[in-house]
């Protein structure tokens, strides 16, 4: 009786007679990380938090893939309008008399640059735009999981599809959902092809690939 009092709820609020280290003080499951431990957000911050060496390795390669589909795009636009820019100009100045023959060049030249900046500018920007959305879903989805999964990757294209085609009513929305999700699906599934065939972690890469950048800017 006396012991059943002791241990009572209402008094051990105001004489803990039992030990500190009690094993009942300690919860029961051991993945219970405690409250000062790394969760999901935190390193979601950690992404966009610069440190001692500057960018995180995640932020980096954000960075990166937005880099690369802008100049992609670029490339891809601005070459498919130099063809259509000589035929127009050609066409649009056949009765157009030059100084010399370099003048006509030098016309050409302005206008099939012109063109590509301004048609190939616009396209890079959509495509780097839309690599931006899904580099950075796909890699906060990952770092807030602790793991890389194909669902991050179509979370990712489903989310950037989503909103690149909302302009476009319902039916758009839900076509860009599918499709953004299919291509991030297969982006997803090549990258965890080649990271099972190579041996290698994705926290591998991208500190590789940091590395590679640290060296070549030093």
């Amino acid at each position: 009786m006396t012991r059943l009092l002791i241990r009572s709820p209402m008094l051990m609020t105001v004489f803990p007679f039992s030990k500190n280290d009690d094993q009942y003080d300690k919860p029961v499951n051991t993945i219970i990380k405690p409250l000062d431990d790394e969760l999901g957000w935190d390193r979601i911050k950690k992404i966009f938090t610069l440190g001692e060496n500057g960018y995180s390795k995640e932020l980096q390669s954000i960075i990166n893939i937005t880099v690369s589909g802008f100049g992609i795009g670029l490339a891809i636009a601005g070459t498919s309008s130099t063809k259509t820019t000589i035929d127009n100009f050609i066409m649009n100045n056949e009765a157009t008399r030059f100084i010399s023959h370099s003048d006509a060049k030098y016309s050409l030249q302005q206008s099939v640059v012109t063109n590509f900046l301004k048609k190939g500018g616009r396209y890079g920007i959509k495509l780097g735009t839309f690599c931006f959305i899904f580099s950075s879903i796909t890699t906060c989805t990952s770092s807030y999981r602790g793991k890389i999964a194909l669902e991050n990757y179509m979370l990712g294209g489903s989310i950037a599809g989503l909103l690149f085609k909302m302009n476009m009513g319902l039916r758009g929305a839900l076509v860009g959902t599918g499709l953004g999700g299919i291509l991030g699906g297969a982006c997803g599934g090549v990258s965890l092809l080649i990271l099972k065939l190579s041996g290698r972690t994705i926290d591998e890469a991208l500190e590789a690939q940091k590395n590679w950048l640290n060296a070549r800017d030093m």
